[in-house]
């Protein structure tokens, strides 16, 4: 069994070595205050994962929603609450992450199809007060 094994894992480090096969990994900071993101709008390659850390510097908890988006989104580190706040809105949003006050939550997304996406903060009054952004995703070589 491990004669098999072997050679998978001479291959997957000789890849590994090899700075120019692999893609570097795209971080965004997205900056949450009352009530506005920071950056407003960021752009990422669709098929591709980026791992997106919430600051939250505002005074209460802030969260990051898009509503419909064909992704996978997974929790590296999480500072908020399971609750959505969309106060008699749909709350069965496809991203959702949050932050509490002075927190930072950090996930990594994966968007399949190129478009735009409206994210915004769903805490009551938030979305209203104009706490809205907008993610670009595009198809690698556009």
């Amino acid at each position: 069994m491990l004669k098999k094994m072997l050679p998978a894992f001479a291959l997957v480090f000789l890849l590994t070595a090899c700075g120019g096969t692999s893609a570097a990994r795209t971080e965004i900071t997205l900056e949450m205050t009352d009530f506005t993101y920071a950056p407003v709008s960021f752009t990422v390659l669709a098929g591709q994962p980026v791992v997106i850390t919430l600051e939250n510097k505002g005074l209460v908890e802030h969260d990051f929603v898009i509503e419909q988006i064909h992704a996978s989104a997974y929790t590296i580190q999480d500072s908020g609450s399971d609750t959505h706040h969309a106060q008699g809105e749909a709350s069965d949003f496809d991203v959702h992450a949050s932050a509490q006050t002075g927190e930072t939550t950090v996930f990594e997304l994966t968007v399949s199809e190129p478009g735009t996406y409206q994210f915004f903060c769903s805490v009551e009054g938030h979305k209203e007060a104009g706490m809205i952004g907008e993610l670009v995703v595009v198809a690698a070589g556009d």
